[in-house]
């Protein structure tokens, strides 16, 4: 089983994990892994999947936390609804289709995702992960 190394951002490879919050006032705390076409935003609890609206030193609170979870385990799920979320330490996340410009919405069909996404979060070899806080483009 491979393990999960804090990297600076600007030193992250190709494949590496990203753990992003956006410069707001209120913010989401979102995994992105590079190679995949999707991101999972943290929600509020498995019962309600509405995103967690955070102050930003909240989010940077939890940032901390998912990367301490995520090297404890964590997995994928499809929910009955059809929705896949990543579970991990407490945390719930919802995987969502990266679109530039619109708004995250969960992703469906989602089946195509669980065993890309269970690659990134179960490594069979080390797994890069580094935090972006402040650096997003337009």
């Amino acid at each position: 089983m491979g393990t999960f190394r804090r990297v600076e951002a600007e030193k992250a490879g190709p494949d590496a994990l990203g753990i992003l919050i956006p410069p707001a006032k209120r913010t989401f705390v979102i995994l992105r892994p590079r190679t995949l076409p999707w991101d999972a935003v943290l929600c509020r609890s498995l019962d309600d999947l509405r995103f967690a609206d955070l102050a930003h030193d909240e989010a940077s609170a939890i940032a901390q936390a998912l990367f301490r979870s995520l090297r404890s385990g964590a997995r994928v799920e499809l929910l009955d609804e059809g929705h896949l979320v990543v579970r991990t330490g407490g945390h719930v996340l919802l995987i969502c289709e990266r679109l530039p410009g619109k708004p995250y919405e969960a992703l469906r069909p989602a089946h195509e995702a669980i065993a890309p996404w269970s690659e990134v979060l179960q490594p069979q070899t080390e797994q890069e992960v580094y935090f972006n806080t402040r650096f997003f483009e337009r």
